[in-house]
């Protein structure tokens, strides 16, 4: 078995990252645009997630 690797994002920010996606995605979508959201709005979202991930991810690893 191989010993756990201290670079890689914990379970908990993986959650955390997947729910701050989840609620901007379907509050945006249902809350302000009414069912209709652009396309590159959501490909949007998804870049500002991985990116505040990566953030997340360097701030905590070192």
């Amino acid at each position: 078995m191989e010993p756990a690797k201290r670079d890689q994002p914990s379970i908990g920010l993986f959650l955390l990252m997947t729910a701050a996606y989840f609620g901007a995605y379907f509050g945006l979508k249902y809350g302000v645009f009414n069912g209709e959201m652009p396309w590159y709005y959501n490909a949007a979202l998804i870049v500002t997630c991985l990116l505040l991930a990566l953030a997340l991810k360097n701030k905590f690893a070192g």
